[in-house]
């Protein structure tokens, strides 16, 4: 049976095949974006990021286990609400909590586990007290909308985005 375990900078290494599936899932969500960047480019460019935020104090991360192989993760960051886009439109408490990605193995998905690490990190961060919280979701993720939107989450920001590769 997996079990959810809380995570550190340790673990990073067990991050890169759940991040590579987050990506290959972005790539098959929204094919119309093309080019993508390579899995190694995307690993390496995601590997830096959580290193950082994996050394601040609030962020927390969440491992999905099933037999000590790491199947699902979250990661969820903390901001002074005044460094946000949020400050300047909506009434927040003073930090608020980034949501910065969930991610399942795609032979795990539809289990139940990305909304577990949901809880946990919403968990986390109000037990931190950030009630208010932010996330990122790819428009062609519709499974991850209709569990975030599930959730309350709605949308509030929209970026468009023209790509080409050169």
């Amino acid at each position: 049976m997996p079990e959810i375990r809380a995570g550190s900078a340790e673990d990073l290494p067990l991050l890169e095949p759940l991040w590579v599936a987050v990506h290959r899932h972005h790539e098959a969500s929204m094919p119309e974006l093309a080019p993508y960047v390579s899995d190694a480019e995307s690993w390496a460019a995601r590997r830096h990021l959580y290193t950082e935020l994996l050394a601040r104090p609030g962020t927390v991360l969440l491992l999905v286990v099933d037999q000590g192989t790491a199947i699902g993760y979250g990661l969820a960051h903390v901001l002074p609400a005044a460094d946000t886009w949020v400050a300047d439109t909506w009434q927040t408490g003073p930090r608020v909590g980034e949501i910065e990605s969930v991610g399942v193995l795609p032979a795990y998905r539809g289990q139940g586990f990305g909304g577990q690490l949901l809880d946990g990190l919403e968990s986390a961060l109000a037990a931190d007290g950030v009630h208010d919280l932010v996330l990122g979701v790819l428009p062609g993720n519709t499974a991850a909308v209709r569990l975030y939107e599930r959730r309350g989450y709605r949308p509030t920001w929209t970026y468009l985005s023209r790509f080409t590769g050169r």
